[in-house]
């Protein structure tokens, strides 16, 4: 595509060029524009509308996302096991404190080779996701996750744990971005950030559950005291997989896919009988193909190296980072909990019911989010977030350098517990509805999986670090390491500030103009987006009148740009082109 560039006062309009306007050219105005106020009644709903109206399509986005209960339980387990008596005894070693430990070698090997299995996974549903459609490839997960569950129950080495876990680690990351593109996709405007975050409950319900088994499992010495956990992980799978059989497919999908009238049928299903009247439902089908074929123009064959190319790669960018910050933040110290306890001198059981009360911080923490998601954007949330988890790293690390007592071991696992909050009414949900939303509709699923890959990937580097330390027989900083995740979490601080934008309440299409318009990360609120265009925003803390700001309007990937004085601007119009599809937002 040939970009356009033109320069023009701050009050001025913007406009799409020619050829984004020949790009939808061949579709119907009268049903874009159908579907154009449907998508505006949409943003008009309530929360409780929302729910009203699109219940269905709501109810199949937290089935499918229930899947991640299962790698929150595993890894929650994973992490654990490592301070469990039934597992130290088949598998630990005595450390230097006469005490049995797995070797942090070990330690770190079992979580990142959970990882590389992830890594695979991720890239197999980046490309079974877009060819099969959701449905199919969530069903294939599941029954690859029954089959691998065999591997971790009837292991006798720690080295064939390692083989199960990269096994285990595959269909994991299937369902890891699977799910949050299906609820970005299946769910209307008001529903995209709550379902899309309700990916963190996934993760934090399984660590929740965990935690209560592992509780239960303190009073079993024998070798069924780690492997009945494992064995748990065969309640998912088949009644899970049966659900989705009867699932609808992503409307999106079938639309890139030229499956019109399904995706017809599917919108339909998932809302309420009676919602869509006379041609809505079709009118809201050709919106969708007028958003990808703007799309098309900047990802024609939605490929991978299309991510890295023209607008999209701001938003890849922006997407690494919000996986990296998701990671960085500082929660990760809670990761191992309760050897960190252990270790400083608090007692099993009391470390377990520690872990505990912290594990249900993530369900708390997520119905948090859910009415703070009401109130105000995905932006001020995941800044707000990292801002008070650092107010509680600082005192643990102070802790973590003074001589313990029982009440300073409790205040340093209240503060854990808190962290845990934060990270779960901030980062942790948000960061799903931020990168559900993110991405240009037919790079959706492989940006995700691109982003998660970054995530997984600087996991690994995290863990094992983490991993060192915490254990004894490694560097053995226990708390004090709360001031290395101090600074990575100011770190994190100063790049959202400065570079993510928010991205809640706005429709695909509205996206794909502010990225086209290359409006600044602090002004996504501050501009209106008119049916053609992008008009810069008319406040004054925005941009000053008086000034005669110019404004740099890039549309497309600029291959050959051309300067447009007042009169050659002219051609682009206020009104609609004729024989042209006005470019609804």
């Amino acid at each position: 595509m040939v970009g356009v560039t033109f320069k023009t006062q701050a009050t001025e309009t913007v406009r799409l060029t020619e050829e984004q306007l020949q790009a939808v050219s061949h579709l119907d105005p009268e049903l874009v524009r159908i579907g154009h106020e449907v998508v505006q009644r949409q943003k008009k709903e309530s929360f409780i509308q929302a729910w009203r109206n699109h219940g269905r399509a709501a109810g199949w986005s937290v089935f499918l996302t229930s899947a991640l209960l299962m790698e929150g339980f595993d890894t929650a387990i994973i992490n654990s096991f490592f301070a469990l008596p039934a597992f130290l005894n088949s598998f630990g070693t005595k450390g230097s404190n006469g005490k049995l430990t797995i070797p942090a070698n070990y330690q770190s090997g079992l979580v990142n080779i959970a990882y590389v299995g992830q890594i695979i996974g991720l890239f197999l549903n980046g490309w079974l996701q877009e060819r099969y459609g959701s449905r199919k490839t969530f069903i294939g997960g599941m029954i690859l996750m029954t089959l691998t569950i065999f591997l971790a129950f009837f292991a006798v080495s720690l080295n064939m744990l390692l083989v199960a876990e990269l096994a285990m680690g595959i269909p994991w990351g299937m369902f890891q971005t699977l799910s949050t593109a299906y609820a970005a996709e299946i769910c209307p405007i008001q529903l995209r950030g709550y379902l899309s975050a309700f990916a963190s409950v996934g993760f934090g319900g399984g660590s929740f559950i965990a935690s209560g088994v592992l509780r239960a499992c303190l009073q079993i010495s024998g070798e069924y005291g780690w492997r009945l956990p494992y064995a748990l992980q065969w309640v998912w799978p088949v009644p899970l997989a049966l659900g989705c059989y009867f699932a609808p497919e992503s409307p999106w999908w079938l639309v890139r896919k030229g499956r019109f009238e399904d995706a017809e049928k599917v919108l339909k299903r998932c809302a309420r009988p009676g919602f869509y009247a006379d041609k809505e439902a079709e009118g809201y089908v050709a919106f969708m193909q007028h958003t990808d074929s703007l799309e098309k123009l900047d990802a024609k064959g939605g490929s991978w190296g299309e991510m890295f190319k023209g607008v999209n790669l701001r938003r890849t960018e922006i997407m690494f980072g919000v996986w990296l910050v998701q990671l960085w933040n500082g929660n990760m110290i809670t990761g191992l909990t309760v050897e960190m306890l252990e270790n400083a001198g608090m007692s099993t059981t009391g470390a377990f019911n520690m872990n505990l009360v912290l594990s249900a911080m993530a369900i708390v923490g997520v119905a948090i989010s859910w009415v703070a998601l009401g109130w105000t954007g995905r932006r001020p949330i995941y800044i707000a977030g990292i801002a008070l988890e650092a107010c509680c790293l600082l005192p643990i690390g102070i802790l973590g350098t003074i001589p313990q007592t029982n009440a300073r071991l409790n205040a340093m696992g209240a503060l854990m517990i808190i962290i845990n909050l934060l990270f779960h009414f901030s980062l942790g949900p948000v960061c799903y509805s931020i990168v559900g939303e993110l991405p240009a509709s037919r790079l959706r699923s492989r940006s995700i999986v691109l982003g998660r890959f970054v995530y997984v990937v600087s996991a690994i580097i995290g863990s094992q670090l983490r991993a060192r330390m915490v254990t004894a027989t490694a560097w053995n900083w226990g708390a004090k390491s709360a001031y290395f995740w101090l600074g990575c979490n100011l770190v994190c601080l100063t790049w959202t500030f400065f570079r993510l934008p928010e991205t809640g309440g706005f429709s695909f299409a509205e996206l794909d103009i502010l990225f086209a318009n290359k409006v600044p990360t602090r002004q996504f609120t501050k501009v209106k987006i008119t049916h053609e265009a992008v008009e810069i925003g008319t406040e004054k803390q925005a941009f000053d009148h008086d000034e005669k700001a110019e404004i740099e309007h890039v549309e497309g990937v600029a291959q050959g740009e051309t300067v447009l004085d007042d009169e050659e601007r002219a051609v682009v119009q206020h009104e609609p082109v004729p024989g042209h599809v006005p470019t609804l937002a």
